[in-house]
């Protein structure tokens, strides 16, 4: 019986292309993906292999020369399928610099990002112009006329076959209720439905809206919420242990993790009135 081939797996960036990502994978069978969501586009042309795809209730079969479509927002997974090995690009695209490509008709109201309603796409041409910047970014030779002229037709490839729907925008009074309902409710476990019900518009939307108007997701807002209480706890003298719990925190260990990444320090660090050795 011969051995499993080996996973390969690369992040594929350029300075000259801030705007896109590739992660390229070869033979990733071994690999298991939860379902998640990006705050970006994010396309997986599928280059060898079979997966099942999986974004919101629905759930595709999908295989070499398949390009999946991911919004942002958009709660997915992908994980292959035995027989062959897997192999797939996936670009994520900052949907900013994509909504500038996709711009609505002439004296449409202002709209936010576009959205694609296709899931899944069997056109040659987008499936090759993923597979064609991945090559480019892997390489260390093209110029940037080259690399940037390979992102345009990607995202004129976009537009013309998928056909993107724009989303209407949401007020700055509406996030601002959203806003205000999360620093008075940020001790629940909030709902991203309950979010938009205050905020009357859709996730994408919701999600979108605060990246621009606050720089942040309103479940990163959240957890900032949370962060902030428990550094005044902690400045207190109270335990470790009960301001996890009282935050909102699964455990003492989410909590010193999540505490650790926003702010460089340990919970017993910000607590203690001694500064800890360098």
């Amino acid at each position: 019986m011969s051995a499993p081939m080996q996973t390969v797996s690369r992040f594929l960036r350029h300075p000259l292309l801030p705007q896109v990502e590739i992660r390229r994978v070869s033979s990733g069978n071994a690999l298991s993906h939860a379902r998640h969501s990006h705050d970006c586009h994010s396309f997986g042309a599928i280059r060898s292999g079979r997966s099942s795809y999986a974004n919101g209730s629905k759930r595709i079969d999908v295989s070499s020369g398949d390009v999946v479509v991911v919004n942002p927002g958009d709660g997915h997974a992908c994980n292959a399928l035995p027989e062959h090995p897997w192999g797939y690009d996936m670009l994520y695209m900052d949907s900013t610099w994509l909504t500038e490509r996709c711009q609505v008709p002439p004296g449409a109201a202002y709209c936010d990002i576009p959205m694609f309603s296709a899931l899944t796409s069997r056109e040659p041409r987008l499936h090759q112009a993923i597979v064609t910047l991945g090559n480019a970014l892997e390489s260390m030779h093209r110029t940037r006329l080259e690399l940037e002229s390979h992102c345009e037709v990607l995202a004129d490839i976009l537009r013309d076959t998928l056909h993107p729907q724009h989303i209407q925008a949401v007020s700055p009074r509406h996030l601002e209720h959203a806003r205000e309902y999360l620093a008075e409710h940020w001790q629940q476990d909030l709902s991203l439905e309950a979010l938009c019900t205050v905020a009357e518009c859709g996730a994408t939307s919701l999600i979108n809206g605060f990246r621009r108007h606050y720089g942040m997701t309103p479940h990163a807002m959240l957890i900032d919420l949370r962060i902030r209480q428990a550094r005044r706890r902690l400045r207190q003298g109270d335990a470790i242990a009960s301001v996890a719990q009282d935050c909102g925190f699964a455990d003492q260990a989410h909590f010193q993790r999540t505490f650790k990444r926003l702010l460089a320090a340990t919970p017993g660090h910000y607590r203690s009135k001694v500064a800890a050795p360098p």
